[in-house]
């Protein structure tokens, strides 16, 4: 493993991970410690990012090692610390330093003090990993210490991940060329849970796959509209949870050319049109997808659902003139189930554009 990263505290970047772990994470290194105490705290970044590969990314490379000991300028060669841009790590400004080995895998993050050649006596040292939450398609679900292989003497105390931010606190701990660290970083896909946020912004109310994929409620209520069609079979007779997309097809592919009653005016369509933070893949849920928001979210105070009377298209057609409605009353019983009733196409009522994720 090449060893040559001067670090106290360093900070991570991570972009673009896969669903499995790290892998094809970019990752970008800075340190930061502090000489003595009250003393300001100075900050190395070592430039040029990385993509985390299996079996894992080491820092730096022999490209850097034979620059750096060269006192070359390049993009994998090139940090700054307190703003002055150096090549070369030989300089008494970077004094006190620890010179470790840095190497990230799929699914662990390991410190190798083998080529340690000065030991710090700070009094600031601490490595922090900060992962770019908009960036990650993953969850970072917990970082443990591997004692079968570590020989630093952190105590789980030292290892905490809070928000967004791994921190390893090595604070006046010993070391020495013997001393190695491994942590054992576990990722997964981000799992919602029925009240979330969702990834569209809207309200998540069913979920499956421990949370991974599921349904979500736009933010608010759309305009009261008509369902439209009237004397049309559109053949949206899905009842199920996960058809209310296909219902809202099947309306929208009829056309709906009975007089009065054309494509652009009908509650499918208004729905199929609607976008929220850059989503537009919206739909008309059906029957029992609309009871399950009605349970999951209306009877718990989510949604910003009005606290009146008010009852709400399905997608789900019971023929030519009429569909399913579900009739939303407030209630302290939250186990009390949804109410269904069937109602002619051209009445207006209240609508709730769902997707899936």
């Amino acid at each position: 493993m090449k060893k040559l990263l001067l670090t106290s505290l360093l900070f991570i970047s991570l972009n673009q991970l896969c669903n499995a772990g790290l892998v094809d994470a970019e990752v970008v290194f800075k340190t930061k410690y502090q000489a003595h105490t009250g003393g300001k705290a100075l900050t190395t970044t070592i430039a040029g990012p990385q993509t985390i590969v299996e079996p894992g990314v080491e820092f730096p490379s022999d490209t850097s090692i034979a620059a750096i000991a060269a006192g070359k300028r390049g993009d994998s060669v090139t940090y700054q610390h307190n703003h002055e841009t150096y090549y070369s790590v030989v300089d008494v400004d970077m004094y006190p330093m620890i010179i470790v080995g840095v190497n990230i895998g799929n699914d662990f993050i390991e410190f190798d003090y083998t080529d340690s050649g000065k030991f710090s006596r700070v009094f600031q040292n601490t490595y922090i990993f900060e992962f770019n939450n908009d960036s990650l398609p993953v969850d970072i679900t917990s970082a443990t210490i591997d004692r079968s292989v570590t020989t630093f003497p952190l105590t789980d105390d030292d290892v905490q991940f809070v928000g967004n931010q791994l921190s390893i606190n090595v604070q006046g701990l010993p070391f020495n060329s013997d001393s190695f660290i491994r942590i054992n970083v576990g990722a997964g896909d981000p799992g919602y849970a029925v009240g979330d946020t969702g990834p569209a912004g809207g309200w998540v109310f069913y979920v499956t796959d421990g949370g991974a994929h599921g349904l979500e409620a736009a933010p608010r209520n759309l305009q009261k509209y008509t369902w439209g069609c009237s004397d049309t079979n559109t053949g949206a007779n899905g009842v199920d949870v996960n058809t209310g997309k296909q219902n809202t097809r099947a309306i929208i592919h009829t056309k709906c050319k009975h007089p009065g009653q054309v494509n652009d005016r009908v509650a499918a369509k208004l729905v199929s049109t609607y976008e929220h933070n850059g989503h537009n893949d919206w739909f008309l849920p059906s029957k029992d997808e609309l009871n399950l928001i009605y349970s999951n979210l209306y009877l718990h105070d989510l949604g910003y659902f009005p606290r009146q009377t008010e009852s709400y298209w399905s997608s789900t057609e019971v023929d030519a003139t009429s569909a399913y409605v579900t009739h939303f009353t407030y209630t302290s019983d939250k186990e009390y189930g949804a109410t269904n009733g069937i109602v002619f196409k051209d009445i207006a009522l209240s609508i709730r554009p769902i997707r899936s994720f």
